[in-house]
């Protein structure tokens, strides 16, 4: 399984009157076999919601489903009860488990919210649905990386039933940040917004990261980061 640069200019595009959304991985109406996932990562979308829209119930059962928030709000509510307003930098994570039915809504009658939508492969199938918030974790308020996931009991983390760990990382130029892997394990590097130069074991030269591109490894063990703009990205540790 080969590492793969995968570009922001070669997803799939959903384009509505009330939702632009671009899809990394097959989704919807865009179908391409040979990008079905990876690893535990199944769906990949940026989405930009128009103020005032939202996506009409719809069910849910097996994924992890987690939903960074780059900028405006987003209204969640679902068949179990749960509530939340997400505003930007928050985290959410719905596991489906055994099935959920939910909504999403951008309150705003006039302010576009943009942000990631995830979707992990997860090990719950038979458990009961779960919601949970995770505030600011896309701010954390340092150049180094924040744990935001993990399939453990960790403090001010969202608990996955997926087994992947994720952290979040939020910096500008002149700052540097790097990511390992372990033997046997996978990785993925999203970034979210800004621009970074990567470097990764074995490589010539420094890749150049924008808003929307990603890496997908299997191969390269380290990864070192120096952002030429504010930059974000999340960095997902997969078996």
């Amino acid at each position: 399984m080969a590492d793969v640069f995968h570009d922001r200019h070669a997803r799939g595009r959903t384009r509505t009157g009330w939702l632009n959304a671009h899809h990394t991985f097959s989704f919807g109406s865009f179908n391409d076999p040979t990008r079905m996932g990876f690893r535990a990562l199944r769906v990949i979308n940026e989405d930009v919601i128009t103020g005032g829209s939202w996506f009409p119930e719809h069910a849910h059962d097996h994924f992890d489903i987690l939903t960074f928030m780059l900028a405006g709000t987003l209204a969640h509510s679902d068949s179990a009860g749960h509530r939340g307003l997400l505003h930007a930098g928050d985290v959410q994570c719905i596991s489906a488990g055994s099935g959920i039915r939910h909504t999403e809504r951008n309150p705003s009658p006039d302010m576009p919210t943009h942000l990631f939508q995830i979707w992990l492969h997860a090990d719950a199938d038979k458990a009961p649905p779960r919601y949970q918030l995770l505030r600011g974790a896309l701010d954390p308020g340092s150049p180094e990386p924040r744990l935001i996931a993990d399939p453990g009991e960790q403090d001010d983390a969202l608990r996955l039933r997926a087994p992947v760990r994720i952290w979040a990382s939020r910096a500008g130029p002149g700052t540097q940040c790097a990511h390992a892997l372990a033997p046997g394990r996978f990785g993925w590097l999203q970034l979210l917004e800004g621009v970074v130069e990567v470097d990764a074991q074995a490589q010539a030269t420094a890749l150049e990261l924008r808003g929307g591109d990603a890496l997908q490894l299997s191969t390269v063990r380290h990864l070192t980061l120096r952002p030429t703009t504010a930059a974000a990205w999340l960095w997902f540790d997969l078996p």
